[in-house]
C-alpha cells in the first residue's frame, strides 16, 4: 500500500467525521451477538468510533503511525476501541472476532495479499463470524484510468494512488472456496454516494460456515 499518501491525506481529515453508510448498515446485520470486530485499515477511524460507539469491542488495525497516535489521543476516553499501527495484510494475533470489517481497503493491496487476508479472516473469525468488504470493482467509473501497474492485474496508478480494482465474480467465489456463505454480494451504486457523485461499488458480506 501507498503509506506516504495515506500519510498526507489523512493529515488534512483529522476532525470529527460521520461514520460510512457500509458501518452504519454492518451494524445492523451484525445483530447484538456480535460484538468483536477487528478493521483493516481504519484510516481516519470514523467507523472504527461509530461501532465502539454503538458497544461493540473493536480493534482498528493502519499501518500510518502519525494517524495512530492521533486516534490514540483523541479517542482516549473510548475503553471498547485499541488502534494498532501495523499493516493488516502481515498482521498476526491469537484473537477471534465475530467481525472482520474491510472498507476501501482491499482495492489498495495486491492480488496476492488479498487472498492472504481472505484466508486469515476466515481462520480468526468465530464460528457465523463475518466478513463485510466493501471495495472498488471493475465496474467502477474510474477503471481503467490512470497508469497500469507493471506486472498487475487491473491495478492503475491514479493521482498518486495505487487501485487495483476487484473482480466481483471471483471475489464471491474465493470467499465460497475459502469456506464463507455470501449473506450479500453485489456490485452496484448507491453504497457510498459521495460529494454529489454516485460511483458503482461492490459490498459483500459473507459469513464462516
Amino acid at each position: 500500500m501507498d503509506k506516504n499518501y495515506w500519510e498526507s491525506y489523512y493529515a488534512k481529515q483529522n476532525s470529527e467525521l460521520k461514520p460510512s453508510l457500509f458501518a452504519k448498515y454492518v451494524f445492523k446485520v451484525a445483530g447484538p451477538d456480535r460484538k468483536r470486530v477487528i478493521e483493516l485499515g481504519c484510516g481516519n477511524g470514523r467507523d472504527a468510533v461509530f461501532f465502539a460507539n454503538g458497544g461493540m469491542d473493536v480493534l482498528a488495525v493502519d499501518q500510518v503511525e502519525s494517524e495512530i497516535k492521533f486516534l490514540k489521543t483523541r479517542y482516549k476516553q473510548l475503553q471498547n476501541i485499541r488502534f494498532k499501527c501495523a499493516d493488516f495484510t502481515e498482521f498476526k494475533t491469537e484473537e477471534r472476532f465475530d467481525i472482520v470489517y474491510s472498507r476501501f481497503t482491499l482495492h489498495s493491496i495486491s492480488a496476492e495479499q488479498e487472498e492472504r487476508v481472505l484466508r486469515w479472516a476466515h481462520s480468526t473469525l468465530n464460528p457465523n463470524g463475518l466478513i463485510c468488504i466493501e471495495v472498488r470493482g471493475q465496474k467502477n467509473e474510474i477503471y481503467k484510468i490512470g497508469i497500469p501497474v507493471e506486472g498487475e492485474n487491473d491495478a492503475y496508478i491514479l493521482d498518486d494512488h495505487y487501485r487495483r480494482f476487484i473482480n466481483f465474480d471471483l471475489l464471491c467465489d474465493e470467499l465460497v472456496k475459502i469456506g464463507f456463505n455470501l449473506v450479500f454480494a453485489a456490485e452496484e451504486k448507491g453504497f457510498a454516494p459521495f460529494n454529489g457523485g454516485n460511483e458503482t461499488y461492490i459490498r459483500v458480506v459473507a459469513q464462516k460456515i
